[in-house]
């Protein structure tokens, strides 16, 4: 049973990440393009959200899930050694784990500083894709089972 409930607190702290990154990741994008004086309509900006979390899913939405389980895995070891990082050990693995994925992308498939998550092409979209990271990590704290 507790298996049980560790998956599915890791899988519901993978949606809440990604479904959190990819908004955020649109949100960047249409801003920027705000900025270059496009304008997008209420419609085509709740069109952008929808068909970015559904295009990003296969492949980012994988990577986040990978990058989760490695921090969150990390992290269980990690709080039991710094006792008082408990209490915020997963939100702060989920920060660390979206980064560290946005640099491997960076830096193994892009070939470094092509800006490849266009939602991350500046220190604000990190963060925020960071910022997910955390709310992922949160949501597994809230629900993983206790000993």
């Amino acid at each position: 049973m507790r298996i049980i409930k560790l998956a599915v607190a890791c899988i519901a702290a993978v949606i809440a990440a990604y479904t959190a990154a990819a908004g955020l990741y649109t949100q960047q994008v249409l801003a920027k393009q705000a900025e270059i004086g496009a304008i997008y309509t209420p419609s085509q900006q709740a069109q952008t959200y929808f068909e970015n979390f559904i295009g990003l899913a296969p492949a980012y939405g994988l990577m986040v899930a990978i990058a989760l389980l490695a921090g969150f895995v990390v992290a269980a070891g990690v709080k039991r050694v710094v006792v008082p990082l408990a209490p915020i050990a997963y939100p702060l693995a989920g920060a660390a784990a979206m980064w560290t994925l946005i640099w491997a992308i960076e830096t193994f498939v892009a070939g470094g500083g092509v800006g490849a998550i266009g939602g991350a092409r500046d220190a604000l979209g990190v963060g925020l894709q960071m910022l997910a990271g955390a709310a992922g990590g949160a949501v597994f704290e809230w629900l993983r089972p206790r000993r």
